[in-house]
């Protein structure tokens, strides 16, 4: 394998390079796709490195002003003389294929640092120089995941290009007559103040233990995926994803989680919760509860999903369970890395990210409890790479007496790059884990109906009972 000749194409690099030295104007468009690293032959990424350096200057880029630069360096004879830079300029067909030149060189390049990497994991696979199998593959992921974002060779857009695409944009958003132009939430107010949850963006929502925030992430799963039709990947760090299903359920169908947790279902309640599972099993919703998921993970298992199913959304409980599996500096930094990758895995998917986060416990100690920006916990640059961040607070939750308050919950919008900032008010109704719109009538969700509770001995179902039947075969509920 050592003695394989790498990936590279001699050809096209001579007629890069000749294409330059004939035509100077060729230079703003072809090193926006190839560095000087790109090139195979040394000598080659002698002469590039040359053309860059006169460019700095202002000078010509011929056949001369090269050969001197080269013999100002003493370099002239090393790379073959003025004979070889001719010959570079006799081998270019047209000046008018560079850039089919410049990405060819490129992505040999690209193979070759692919192999280079590859070479090292099978080196390192064979020393076993890793503490546990899951941080090398991390570790492997990561490697690969740099290669790709090194070589981003995104370069300056024309601004009639980028209005052309604007446009079509507005064009398309004035033809729907729609406010929400991202993944609606469900919540009206919410989605007035965000225009839905946009393509490409990280939402972090935030809370202390015990305000709902789980159960806000899975009343926007669940709308996502029952009245938008999307297809959503929740990873759920924190708990097993049949929790996480039976948690849904109990929203869905409006059942205490409580009578759930322990099979005690009234008959009234059978035929709703048989009829939202059936729904559930169709919609486009996939959970993985994988501990202690690292983002390259997540990364891998949502190509996959787009690739098979297509991706619309993403959630993550939560963003401080999550872990690199890599030894960094300290946890802030830890969690810094993480905040980053979700926020390059939303752009890579243009899908919106939410991620869930834990707020710290100094909110505890002021007198209005109510979170902002500098609660978040091992912030590092959440705050920074955040498109959106919104603080769940609910104040019956310290003042149990208040009626005022029992039963209404906020979300503050501290910071959104795109929209303004401010509190939207929503219902809570705990039994169920519901977060509604306050005037329920106006939201996606009816009222919810008064549940009966049945007597402990006389309802619970025997081991072995089964449900009523239904008209629907109940798929898997969380393809993991």
């Amino acid at each position: 394998m050592e003695n394989r000749l790498p990936p590279q194409n001699i050809e096209a690099e001579m007629s890069l390079l000749g294409a330059v030295m004939l035509d100077q104007e060729v230079w703003d468009e072809v090193s926006e796709i190839v560095q000087e690293k790109d090139f195979y032959k040394p000598v080659h990424r002698k002469v590039f490195s040359a053309i860059r350096e006169l460019t700095k200057l202002g000078q010509p880029t011929d056949l001369v002003t090269i050969s001197n630069y080269f013999m100002k360096t003493g370099e002239l004879e090393q790379i073959g003389g003025p004979a070889y830079l001719t010959e570079l300029m006799d081998t270019t067909p047209t000046t008018a294929n560079s850039i089919a030149y410049a990405k060819i060189v490129h992505e040999k390049s690209l193979v070759r640092e692919m192999i280079h990497i590859s070479n090292v994991l099978i080196d390192e696979a064979y020393k076993q120089d890793f503490e546990d199998v899951q941080g090398f593959l991390d570790s492997a992921e990561a490697k690969i995941f740099s290669l790709t974002e090194n070589h981003d060779t995104g370069g300056l857009t024309e601004a009639s290009e980028l209005v052309k695409l604007s446009l079509a944009k507005l064009e398309e958003l004035y033809a729907n007559k729609s406010e929400v132009t991202g993944v609606p939430t469900g919540f009206i107010e919410l989605d007035d103040m965000t225009a839905g949850f946009q393509p490409g963006e990280l939402i972090i929502l935030a809370a202390r233990p015990s305000m709902g925030k789980t159960a806000f992430s899975l009343n926007v799963a669940m709308n996502a995926v029952l009245h938008e039709n999307k297809k959503l990947a929740y990873f759920s760090v924190e708990m097993a994803k049949e929790q996480v299903m039976t948690r849904m359920l109990s929203i869905a169908a409006k059942v205490p989680l409580s009578h759930l947790r322990v099979g005690n279902i009234s008959d009234q309640a059978w035929p709703r919760l048989i009829n939202k599972a059936a729904a559930m099993s169709e919609a486009g919703l996939f959970i993985d509860d994988t501990s202690g998921i690292s983002p390259y993970e997540i990364r891998s298992k949502c190509r996959r999903l787009k690739a098979k199913h297509g991706l619309d959304m993403i959630i993550i409980d939560y963003l401080q369970l999550m872990g690199l599996k890599q030894k960094v500096e300290s946890r802030e930094r830890e969690v810094s890395e993480i905040s980053k990758m979700l926020k390059a895995i939303a752009k890579e998917f243009k899908v919106p990210v939410i991620a869930l986060a834990q707020l710290n416990r100094g909110v505890e100690g002021r007198s209005d409890r109510r979170p902002m920006l500098s609660d978040l916990r091992e912030s590092g640059s959440i705050e920074q790479d955040a498109d959106v961040i919104g603080m769940l607070f609910r104040e019956d939750y310290y003042d149990r007496d208040n009626p005022d308050v029992k039963g209404v919950a906020e979300v503050i919008i501290g910071k959104q790059r795109n929209g303004p900032t401010g509190t939207v008010r929503l219902k809570w109704v705990p039994e169920y884990g519901i977060f509604d719109n306050l005037d329920a009538q106006s939201g996606p969700m009816p009222p919810p109906p008064t549940e009966p509770i049945p007597p402990q001995q006389a309802e619970a179902r025997p081991a072995g009972l089964s449900a009523p039947s239904s008209s629907k075969t109940i798929k898997n509920f969380a393809p993991g």
